[in-house]
């Protein structure tokens, strides 16, 4: 035990700039939705897509849920993993919705034809459910406030 009562170290330790303790991913990083975030923007956006669709044919509502878990979930993966480690730097969130919105609605726009109710309301819902699902992972996201200048 020291002499003396406190020393500098003890009491500014907290006022220390240490911007990559504790982040595990790139310095260059800002925002990143981990396996439970995934999940549950995955989980919202395909129950939102099967509200969407069971809607306008209720009679086939459960039926639906089911045939489409493992699509949902084999895509919803995918892509949506894919789509978050491409917006990793960008810190705005909006900025994420939009794009998963966007790239559901692109990625959705060749098969709409497939639909019997048109391209456009294949697409737009896919888009819309996948926008809700990032949205539904708002919370569960890490997000890095260093600052990018000095990282």
């Amino acid at each position: 035990m020291s002499q003396e009562p406190w020393t500098d170290e003890d009491e500014y330790w907290l006022a220390t700039r240490s911007p990559s303790a504790g982040w595990r991913y790139g310095p260059k990083d800002r925002v990143v939705l981990g396996g439970k975030g995934l999940a549950m923007g995955i989980t919202v956006a395909h129950l939102t897509f099967c509200v969407l669709w069971g809607v306008q044919a209720p009679g086939w509502a459960i039926i639906f849920f089911v045939y489409s878990l493992l699509p949902v979930w084999a895509i919803g993966g995918a892509v949506g993993s894919l789509l978050g480690l491409a917006l990793r730097r960008a810190r705005n969130q909006w900025l994420h919705v939009a794009a998963f919105f966007a790239g559901g609605l692109l990625m959705c726009a060749p098969f709409g034809g497939l639909s019997a109710t048109g391209p456009l309301l294949f697409s737009s819902s896919i888009a819309l459910a996948a926008g809700i699902g990032r949205l539904a992972a708002w919370k569960l996201v890490r997000i890095n406030n260093a600052d990018p200048l000095t990282s």
